[in-house]
């Protein structure tokens, strides 16, 4: 017969299949592929499939199950639809189902369709035909229908609607149109799907809207990530027989490659194959994904795979252009949101910023489209439907979203591929990519408290992670003022928290912006290194905070002058500095004269007052002059109960002062009342893991010690060593002089430990605290 090879029917009367059995072994595009399942299939059943089984198919027994009970086997008429995000395994799921059911229903004809777009559709129709015997001179419409009628008479059928992305080419979403719109537009394929009481049908799409509409709502499966043991499977199977099998799926290194894949199909198939060519480990390939510079280079590679089209590309980071155009095509402000939110986060994305991140929605130049709250919300509803976000939980009333890690790294690599494409004769400006990651700065800009961090701790925790990650596209976007004025109340905010060594690398990428921006004598840079020292003092590195704290006073007392509110905030620390290193004489002078401007200028009841107030307390508590530490002590403590209330960290260390202050006196009861009020409301604030806490913890200890309770100071002291290893490690200053207090409680209770092993860690404790220049309570 003579014709296109690909459609050439063969003579296989003398094969193990009847002789009114057709095969299709290829297609209209020159593809060749294996379609005959393994048992024999009764006369005139017709099978085409364009891929061959995937031997490499890892079982996903929710998905089977699920399909198996929306497509039973039985000769009525079914439908369902696997829907998710591309890559996510819903072709191999479709595909998996097709063989299963030719293996267990010799009865049933099986015809597989590609539906991207209505080439495609029709091409595959014409293959059918073929096979079907429907006269070949037909064509468009009169073909489709010929194709339906011809598999609709088949006595039992299964149809497989692959790819069907595009609802409208099936009439989903359309209004009614003018004649000549619709003719451009193309016409409804829905009417030449096959439908009659005897066949299934099928459908893989990205759109989760085709569920409700082309199948029933409760018809759709939903197609996710798979299960991290599904994932190590799949990556065992596809390196299968090789030399590097054994040790890449060994150990947390191949753990740790599939979660930076988010245990999604298609990224782990190119993984696996890219590993497999070059004979790489799963630490080597992950090693490849954390260098900025072969990221991209490894995850736009596109092997080929028979178990999908040659011409649809595998690359992880091109899989999803189809849907991304759909969207844009569909709605402007979803592929708007799409865009900025790949800069921020991907986990705990909240409906607020979602909502926030339409209203930025630029029409043109001049000009922001006024986007309603529930306009927002049918455009974030449109990306859940494409599988580009998914619904975490609900969250103290409000909704909080995922984005698929991959998906964002794929929507800025197509960002720069089309920034230096468009703007190649504008010196390669990446202006797309610096648009969306400004849009993402601002919106988080404008969602991340800028005053009163202390009462605003549940809207900063929302947004602490997407701060930061915009925060890394200052260069990119050109926005390097405002990524620091935003980061610096992140920092503040964590070191509120107490998670200071995040606070510190914070205030670190502040610093070095500001010095790019403004140089090193400037304001904005001077604050930065202030905020840089205080975090020096609060890791008991008072050496390394002295000469910065010098420096920035004498640099605001020029500039500012001597009166100017910063200028006092760098007084008092200075003067603290000077405490916390014994030089008691020049710390009292400092935030004496600090507080008494301080007054003048902001009244006596003011967070800053009260700052200098607690520092001059423990001066005085330094020196040896009780009375006054108490009198200055309980003093602050009414002013900032008044005006922080009674759960403000500044008012527990406040607390934490007049505490030692009443043990030094030997008012060892008021002491301890006063400390336990303190550490049990830190603890329900801040948790047990802020290190301002355990330090209360410890003087509480302390306090027992004083009294003779050794059982109950040593208890304590073991839970403050343990707490302060983990927060800070064995080596911090705090963490020695709480082993120096709990080898003290033991000599003195003569327990648990040898005086030879006490007085060694005594000696290590001395001479680690003076390096370090730390004092202990």
């Amino acid at each position: 017969m003579s014709g296109h090879p690909g459609s050439t029917r063969r003579d296989i009367s003398h094969n193990a299949f009847n002789d009114h059995t057709r095969i299709h072994q290829g297609d209209v595009h020159n593809h060749v592929h294996y379609s005959s399942p393994r048992p024999t299939p009764h006369a005139g059943v017709i099978r085409v499939i364009p891929y061959p089984r995937n031997e490499d198919l890892v079982p996903r027994r929710n998905l089977i199950d699920k399909l198996d009970e929306l497509l039973p086997s039985t000769p009525e008429s079914y439908s369902a639809a696997l829907w998710g995000l591309g890559g996510s395994g819903k072709t191999q799921i479709a595909l998996n189902y097709a063989y299963r059911r030719c293996d267990t229903d010799q009865e049933c004809c099986v015809f597989w369709v590609h539906a991207e777009n209505e080439a495609t559709f029709s091409a595959d129709y014409k293959t059918i035909g073929k096979t079907l015997g429907v006269d070949d001179q037909l064509n468009g419409p009169h073909l489709l229908d010929a194709v339906r009628t011809a598999i609709e008479a088949k006595p039992k059928w299964l149809m497989i609607i692959d790819n069907a992305d595009n609802l409208g080419l099936f009439g989903v979403g359309r209004q009614a149109k003018a004649e000549e719109e619709i003719e451009q537009q193309g016409q409804n394929l829905r009417g030449y799907i096959p439908c009659a009481p005897q066949g299934s049908v099928l459908w893989t799409s990205r759109d989760g809207h085709v569920a409700g509409t082309l199948v029933g709502a409760r018809r759709g499966i939903k197609v996710q990530s798979m299960a991290p043991y599904e994932a190590r499977h799949l990556l065992g199977n596809i390196l299968h027989n090789t030399s590097t099998a054994p040790e890449t799926l060994r150990g947390a290194g191949t753990d740790a490659l599939l979660e930076e894949l988010q245990y999604l199909p298609l990224a782990i198939s190119q993984a696996g194959a890219y590993m497999k060519r070059s004979s790489m480990t799963a630490e080597e390939y992950l090693n490849s994904l954390n260098r900025g510079k072969t990221r991209w280079e490894v995850l736009k590679v596109s092997n080929t795979d028979r178990h999908r089209r040659l011409e649809v590309s595998n690359s992880v980071l091109e899989t999803w252009k189809i849907s991304t155009e759909q969207i844009r095509t569909e709605s402007k402000i979803s592929y708007h949101i799409l865009h900025v939110i790949a800069y921020v986060d991907n986990q705990n994305i909240p409906e607020e910023l979602l909502v926030a991140a339409a209203s930025s929605f630029v029409i043109d130049e001049d000009k922001t489209q006024d986007v309603s709250e529930l306009g927002a919300k049918e455009a974030v509803a449109r990306l859940q439907e494409f599988s580009f976000l998914n619904l975490r939980g609900t969250y103290d009333g409000e909704r909080r979203y995922e984005m698929h890690k991959l998906v964002q790294e794929a929507i800025r690599y197509d960002l720069r591929i089309r920034s230096l494409s468009e703007n190649a004769s504008c010196n390669g400006l990446e202006e797309l990519e610096a648009f969306y990651s400004a849009k993402a700065l601002h919106v988080v800009n404008g969602l991340f408290p800028t005053e009163r961090i202390r009462v605003s701790r549940v809207q900063c925790d929302k947004y602490a992670a997407h701060a930061i990650r915009v925060g890394e596209w200052a260069e990119l976007s050109n926005t390097k003022v405002l990524t620091a004025h935003l980061l610096q109340r992140v920092a503040s905010f964590f070191k509120y928290r107490g998670i200071w060594r995040e606070a510190k690398s914070l205030f670190e990428r502040v610093l070095g912006l500001r010095r790019e921006v403004f140089g090193e004598n400037h304001l904005a840079t001077i604050s930065a290194r202030q905020d840089i020292a205080m975090m020096y003092s609060l890791e008991s590195q008072y050496a390394k905070a002295l000469p910065i704290h010098l420096e920035v006073l004498e640099f605001r007392r020029q500039v500012l002058g001597e009166k100017h509110p910063v200028t006092l905030s760098s007084m008092q620390r200075l003067g603290s500095a000077y405490m916390n290193l014994g030089q008691y004489d020049e710390a009292e002078v400092l935030i004496e004269k600090a507080l008494k401007l301080q007054r003048g200028v902001f009244g006596e009841k003011h967070l800053e007052a009260i700052r200098s107030m607690r520092h001059l307390g423990y001066t005085y508590l330094r020196q040896g002059r009780l009375s006054e530490a108490q009198r200055i002590a309980t003093e602050a403590l009414e002013i900032a109960r008044e005006v922080l209330g009674g759960s403000d960290l500044h008012t527990i260390n406040v607390m934490k002062l007049l505490g030692l202050v009443y043990n030094n006196q030997g008012h060892y009861k008021e002491g301890e009342v006063i400390l336990a009020e303190a550490l049990s409301t830190g603890k329900e604030v801040f948790g047990v893991m802020h290190p301002e806490i355990i330090g209360v913890m410890g003087d509480l200890a302390w306090v027992y010690g004083c009294q003779g309770r050794y059982n109950d100071a040593e208890s304590l002291y073991q839970i403050v060593l343990d707490l302060r290893q983990q927060v800070h490690g064995d080596n911090h200053p705090t963490t020695i002089a709480t082993m120096k207090n709990l080898a003290i409680i033991r000599e003195k209770s003569q327990r648990h430990c040898r005086r030879t092993e006490s007085v060694e860690v005594l000696a290590l404790a001395e001479a680690e605290g003076g390096k370090q220049g730390y004092r202990s309570p």
